[in-house]
């Protein structure tokens, strides 16, 4: 089997991503379950409150560590596309143009912002886009809340995990024409 690499994402579908992350959930709840020796060995030491609490806790993290992962494809996906479209010879359509506007303005450079340089250009300038570009600014905040500690409690229009994360991905990527989708 060929080596990936170093920088290369795990998964390459968002099925994938699930699949790992419905493994690693499994297990967890199989070497945490109350008849696992691992969950004696392991929290043995603890109070019981505590040993009791720490299975829902790994459960939690999973889910939020498979959210972030879910959340930093979109952003990826959504920056390639910008790369594609902004470049002189790329598409001639309106949000490749307003894409090739960003950029060349120097606001945002060869690096513009997810929110808002990319996502008010593709709420403008693609038809039926401004109601997912909605809920991803949503679960945007809930990514940055995730990335950057997890030290405040966010305002969000909605509680995340990553069931619904990964459904918001699934129509965004079949929603949106995202130039090079073909490996997510």
């Amino acid at each position: 089997m060929g080596e990936t690499p170093d920088n290369s994402p795990l998964f390459t579908s968002l099925a994938g991503a699930a699949q790992y992350h419905y493994d690693v959930v499994d297990s967890l709840a199989r070497y945490l379950g109350t008849e696992s020796r691992g969950l004696v060995s392991r929290f043995g030491a603890f109070p019981e409150r505590r040993v009791v609490a720490r299975p829902s806790d790994y459960l939690k993290e999973t889910d939020r560590r498979s959210s972030l992962a879910i959340l930093t494809s979109i952003e990826a996906a959504f920056l390639r596309d910008y790369r594609h479209r902004s470049h002189r010879h790329g598409p001639k359509d309106d949000l490749s143009k307003a894409f090739r506007a960003i950029r060349k303005s120097g606001k945002a450079g060869a690096r513009p912002d997810l929110d808002p340089d990319l996502l008010d250009a593709w709420a403008e300038h693609a038809s039926g886009a401004r109601s997912l570009i909605g809920d991803l600014r949503s679960a945007f905040k809930y990514r940055h809340w995730l990335a950057h500690g997890r030290h405040w409690t966010p305002n969000l229009r909605h509680d995340y995990d990553f069931e619904k994360l990964y459904r918001l991905a699934d129509a965004v990527f079949n929603a949106l024409p995202l130039f090079g989708l073909d490996g997510i």
